[in-house]
């Protein structure tokens, strides 16, 4: 392989990896799709598919019903998520809309039920429009939102919501419908604020008005395709929300206070609803599974390169990640070795997100350098670089982790702690039969380094 071949290639791996979900229904997306990734065997040889097990359980039900879809960040939610939709497509009594929350919501500021349900029902309009054929639908959707505010005196200054149309709110100057409610709910956070504060007043109101609308909706769809149609909405991203800095405890507060205090409200008249949420959701809020009903929890986890409770590559796991790199870029092994490979799989812990952005990186050096230990060798001091700046107080729970394989939970600040460590990746969970945890791969060395002037460092 001369230099330029050997550099395109580099550069097709590269591309192979882009990190997006993957959509079944795509004949491409389907050549690299690896459904072993969350398929388990226990015994007897049972395979236990959790997303064809969700599928099953949304066919069996009628009228409203709300489904919590969780995992891991970088476990492939997303994916999976079209996995769903494609599996109950195939029966044409079905409409399944699937739609990203961080179209509609600001995923780094606090959420409430009013906002959130605004932006839910936003979402299905625009989605039953576009199988409508009918692009009003949405636009009358905001400019009926903007009547509301209107008619319970929100002060809002200034803000326009769609096109073609002026209104009137008490008390305040003239606006017109120039711009757009849905970007000033994502973009501006004052806006947003206000609109929260005179919602909590009025709660029963809106959901009675958007159940009206989500209605009119659902009855133009059963229209065209037949009153026996079932609709799924999947809300996508959810796990997402979050801050950053001192404000993502108040965000990630935010999400379980709405889970946890609203669940008649997220219950969505005559749909089923699938909400993608943080795992740790769950374990903060054990109760939602029985609130919303049996069975109504798909969780998706961590690839399992490594045996349970141990640092011992999970050959299976190992496979099946070296699978997915396969289908993506077939050619790969003319470029770096099956031992090099490895390693990074291993590094990465079995988060996709994470391995795609080792092997990016590693292709880059390896534009520059044909030694693939040493750009291997640097690729992970690079990453690892960027997670070790730790206190010596978060050193010490990340250190009783390790070895326990289980978070310390002792206070409120040791939770904090941990959503705090899911979300950055610093921890990973597991569950190879049961739940465990254990520190990234390239924080080992640091987190087991003995601390200054402790015993074990001779001080």
């Amino acid at each position: 392989m001369t230099p330029q071949e050997r550099k395109r290639a580099l550069q097709a791996f590269h591309r192979a990896l882009q990190d997006r979900p993957l959509d079944p229904a795509d004949a491409d997306d389907a050549r690299r799709y690896v459904r072993e990734l969350h398929v388990s065997r226990r015994e007897a040889g049972l395979e236990i598919d959790p997303v064809a097990r969700l599928a099953a359980q949304i066919e069996r039900e009628t009228g409203s019903r709300v489904w919590l879809f969780t995992g891991n960040i970088g476990s492939g939610k997303s994916t999976e998520l079209r996995r769903l939709r494609q599996s109950l497509r195939e029966s044409p009594e079905y409409l399944v809309f699937l739609t990203d929350a961080a179209d509609y919501i600001n995923l780094n500021q606090k959420i409430e039920i009013g906002d959130f349900l605004i932006s839910v029902t936003a979402a299905f309009a625009e989605q039953a429009g576009h199988l409508l054929e009918d692009d009003v639908v949405a636009r009358g959707y905001w400019e009926r939102i903007v009547d509301f505010l209107s008619n319970t005196a929100i002060e809002i200054r200034e803000m326009s919501v769609g096109a073609g149309a002026e209104a009137n709110v008490p008390g305040i100057a003239r606006f017109s419908f120039k711009g757009d409610l849905k970007a000033a709910l994502i973009r501006d956070p004052v806006v947003k604020q206000r609109i929260q504060a005179h919602l909590r007043g009025h709660l029963a109101a809106l959901a009675e008005d958007l159940e009206l609308f989500r209605g009119q909706i659902l009855d133009r769809l059963r229209g065209k395709y037949g009153d026996d149609i079932k609709v799924v909405l999947v809300i996508d991203s959810l796990e997402r929300l979050r801050g950053s800095g001192e404000a993502s405890d108040d965000v990630f507060s935010s999400v379980r206070a709405m889970f946890s205090q609203y669940p008649d409200m997220l219950r969505l008249a005559d749909l089923q609803t699938v909400y993608s949420v943080a795992p740790y959701l769950i374990k903060l809020a054990p109760h939602l599974a029985g609130v919303f009903g049996a069975g109504t929890l798909c969780h998706l986890t961590t690839a399992h390169v490594f045996q349970a409770r141990s640092r011992e590559p999970d050959a299976e796991g190992v496979a099946i990640i070296r699978k997915i790199v396969t289908r993506r870029y077939g050619q790969w092994e003319e470029l770096i070795s099956a031992e090099a490979l490895d390693q990074v799989i291993e590094a990465s812990g079995g988060d996709l997100r994470d391995l795609f952005r080792m092997l990016s990186i590693l292709l880059l050096e390896l534009e520059f350098s044909t030694n693939v230990e040493a750009a291997l060798r640097y690729t992970l001091n690079q990453i690892r670089r960027d997670m070790t700046w730790i206190t010596t107080g978060h050193l010490e729970r990340l250190r009783h982790l390790a070895t326990a394989k289980a978070p310390r939970l002792e206070s409120d600040a040791d939770m904090d702690a941990l959503v705090h460590d899911l979300e950055t990746k610093r921890v990973l969970m597991y569950r190879n039969g049961e739940d465990w945890y254990d520190v990234h791969p390239l924080l080992r060395e640091q987190v087991e380094r003995p601390l200054p002037g402790s015993a074990a460092g001779g001080g």
